[in-house]
Parts: structure tokens; sequence; C-alpha cells
């Protein structure tokens, strides 16, 4: 029962405090939403964007997830909102994130704008009883309230861009710090205040015929006993809007990543290839993710 109960607790931790599943960097290129609420139809376009993800499948109930995001401007175009909703499962955990977002946005000058999002958000975490195997049936971690637990949170984020040119935008998650309602014994759980810094620059090539995209993203909890940073730094080659191609490096992972473009549709994967001492356990390619996104014309410019 003991054991039982420090590997549900330091999962949660996991998941609370140091990796928090809603916040995750993709391999793929989502755009500036997924990282800043201000980043809310950037590119004077409406999207339907989704990404699903596998790590380390050699290990038992190893972490799988899905993202769903929208956004699109209002009809004054100096406005617009989006939603974000994604759902993981990781070991006994999973977890299920919903957020709302209202973007309002300023022009600085020709083609520079300044954004500022703001988003509500709900989460709920809980434990997966088809994946535990407790030694006794009455154990206090699965009958005093340990079902699931749920808190609602507020995210803020400011932007500079110019559309499909470059961007530059920091956010804050968690603002509220709420406690969550999980009642496990002995254990208070508090989502951690998140700080995110994203960026990208697109470089024209071959007389406007190829395009040469660099991204940026880094995340840290604040406060923290040790400084940690999660980040991600990726490099695609945009031909004629037909295909892309590329790579990048996360924490400990070396990626690959290549797409297609169908009209108003695309299609992608990346798979990332394990650097650190983990791979010596795992599968070469520990992780893999696909990704789809539909753009729609919303916005007084797109049409």
């Amino acid at each position: 029962m003991k054991n039982l109960k420090y590997i549900i607790i330091s999962s949660c931790l996991l998941l609370v405090s140091i990796q928090s599943y809603s916040q995750r960097i993709w391999g793929n290129p989502v755009g500036q939403y997924a990282y800043n609420p201000a980043g809310a139809a950037m590119n004077d376009l409406g999207e339907l964007v989704s990404c699903f993800y596998t790590t380390y499948e050699s290990a038992i109930n190893s972490p799988q997830g899905l993202m769903l995001l929208g956004s699109a401007t209002f009809p004054t175009d100096n406005m617009g909102a989006g939603f974000r909703f994604t759902t993981e499962a990781g070991g006994v955990i999973k977890n299920i994130m919903g957020e709302a977002t209202f973007m309002y946005r300023v022009n600085l000058g020709r083609d520079t704008k300044l954004a500022f999002g703001l988003s509500a958000v709900f989460n709920q975490i809980g434990l997966d009883y088809d994946k535990l195997s407790p030694q006794h049936a009455q154990d206090p971690i699965i009958t005093q309230g340990a079902e699931t637990g749920s808190y609602v949170d507020a995210n803020f984020g400011i932007s500079i861009y110019e559309a499909n040119q470059f961007y530059f935008g920091i956010a804050g998650y968690n603002l509220i710090g709420q406690q969550t309602s999980w009642l496990l014994p002995n254990f208070t759980n508090r989502a951690s205040r998140l700080i995110s810094a994203s960026g990208m620059y697109s470089l024209n090539l071959f007389q406007g015929d190829g395009k040469l995209e660099t991204t940026l993203v880094g995340m840290t909890f604040m406060p923290q006993d040790e400084f940690t940073l999660s980040y991600d730094a990726s490099c695609r080659l945009i031909l004629k809007k037909t295909l892309w191609f590329g790579g990048g490096y996360s924490n400990n992972l070396v990626k690959v990543l290549a797409g297609i473009y169908i009209q108003n549709l695309s299609v992608g994967y990346t798979g990332a290839i394990g650097m650190g001492d983990i791979s010596d356990y795992t599968y070469a390619f520990p992780k893999h993710e696909l990704f789809l996104r539909m753009e729609l014309d919303t916005s007084k410019s797109s049409r």
C-alpha cells in the first residue's frame, strides 16, 4: 500500500509541478497560440489545429496526448477569440484541460501589430483505474476522494508580430495558482505558475519560392528551488507552400519534421531521436507526433 501511495503522489507532483501536461512543447509547427494567449488568429486567418503524440512507447503506460485548438478574428479584425483543449495520460495519471481566450490587438505600423490575450482555464486531473493494480482494494489513496480533482485558472500573454513574417511573445500561465480539489491524504497539490516565451522569424529564399522559418520556445516554472528550462529550437524549409522539412533540438531530443500542404490543409509529422541517458532503455525514436491544420478565411484581409 505504501509503495502505491508513493508512486501516485510522485506522479502527481510530476504532473502538476514539473511537467504540466496542458503546457507541453509540441514538435510540429503549431503556432504561437499553443504557448501564448495573444497568439490567437495571428496570421489574419482562422485556424483549426490538432496534434497527437506518443512518447517512449516501449515503457508500460507511456505518455500519449492530444491537442485541439482553434482561433479566429471578429468582424472588426482588431479582436479575436480562441479555444484550446488537451487530454493526456501517462502512468496512472490522466489530465484534461480546456481554455477559452479573448484577444485584442492594435496597429503599431503598416504591418506590425501588438496583441494581448487573456484566457480562462479549466483543468481536471485524476487516476486511470484501468491501469491501477493495488495490493489492497481499500487502499486509502483509492477510497478517500482520489478519483478526480479540478481547478480553474487564468493565463495572460502579450505579443508583437507581423503576419507570416515574425513574432515574439511572453505569457504567464496559472496566474491564480489555484489548489486543486483532488483530496489525496497528506498531499497538497497546487498549480505552479509558468512563464513561456516564444518567437519566430521567416526568411524568404529562391526569389519567393521558398521560406526558411526558425522558431524558438522556452518555458520555466516559477518559483522553483533549482532553475529548469524546457526549450525547443526548430528550423524548417517551406517550398512553394507545397511541402516542408526540417529539424530541431529539444531537451535531450533531436527532431526531424516534414509535412505537406493540400490547399488550405496541412499535414505534418515529427519524430524525435533520444539523446539522454533514457535512450539506453527505450527505442531510438522515442517520440512520434502527428499534426493537422486547416486555415479558414475569417478576417477582412484574408478575404
